[in-house]
């Protein structure tokens, strides 16, 4: 009878430490090994434990780290690039507020709220304020007021995938954008004895990059084509000019000739709000 406790110990400690030292192994993308147990693999986080901790304390480890996983039973897993979810982009900010500065630098204050709807896309609203900046046309001899808004969905084709050497994505709101923009500008140019007066619609596309420093700071260049149209007509020492064709257009970040117009613009801003925040009140709607 003794001898057969001890024979199930013996069986019993031999299968225990060959679990022991079965072990995993991770490499990192930065070259560190990691001796584990893995536990489960999901679409962005690897779940383990170190191959001696008795406690088996559980560890996550984004797979955006990871090039390759040993499994102690023979089979390599090489990481491939992992499906994009939102949760890369919860801890990032999800909306922006930005003033040009080529717009104040051609007599115009354009202020632009962004916001991202998802990883992919979101929408800018702009409002601008003409006759207000420090350029050359705030010097001239004519006098220039007025407004304008513009509403935009961006759509983006670059930073939806991290680079080789990144650990993660870019951020929420930065990357390569196209957007379509549908826009209105209504300016008065007046001096001593001729007044002119412009109501117009635009419609077209601005492709531009966004870059988010230290989830902080935003940085938005771009460039446009539109076509335009609307009222416009001037009048001399008060008289109305009936026959006077003004068909061009400055705006601030916009300008154009017979019908055919290009935007041309760098904004600066700073970014707010939590891109998780969004989720959460996304899904308790549903």
């Amino acid at each position: 009878m003794k001898n057969i406790i001890k024979l199930l110990l013996l069986i019993s400690f031999i299968i225990s430490a060959s679990n022991f030292y079965a072990q995993d192994t991770i490499k990192k993308k930065n070259g560190e090994v990691l001796k584990v147990v893995v536990k489960e693999i999901n679409d962005t986080q690897i779940k383990y434990y170190h191959f001696d901790d008795p406690n088996q304390v559980l560890f996550t480890l984004d797979r955006m780290m990871v090039t390759d996983i040993n499994f102690s039973y023979g089979k390599k897993y090489k990481e491939e690039e992992p499906l994009m979810t939102d949760e890369y982009f919860t801890e990032d900010a999800n909306m922006g507020i930005k003033l040009s500065m080529s717009g104040l630098w051609w007599n115009s204050a354009i202020v632009s709220f962004d916001k991202a709807i998802n990883p992919s896309s979101g929408y800018q609203i702009s409002a601008k304020i003409f006759g207000i900046g420090f350029g050359p046309g705030s010097n001239n001899s004519e006098d220039v007021s007025g407004f304008g808004f513009e509403l935009g969905y961006r759509l983006k084709f670059g930073g939806l995938k991290k680079k080789k050497w990144q650990y993660r994505p870019d951020h929420l709101l930065a990357g390569s954008y196209i957007m379509p923009v549908l826009g209105f500008n209504s300016i008065k140019n007046e001096n001593d004895y001729r007044q002119n007066e412009s109501n117009i619609f635009n419609l077209g596309f601005n492709f531009g990059k966004q870059r988010v420093v230290q989830n902080q700071l935003l940085i938005d260049y771009y460039a446009g084509f539109h076509f335009f149209g609307g009222s416009q007509k001037r009048s001399v020492n008060g008289i109305f000019d009936e026959v006077y064709e003004y068909n061009t257009i400055s705006a601030g970040d916009f300008f154009g000739a017979k019908n055919i117009a290009v935007s041309l613009g760098l904004k600066i801003g700073l970014v707010f709000g939590q891109y998780g925040n969004q989720k959460d009140k996304v899904k308790r709607r549903k």
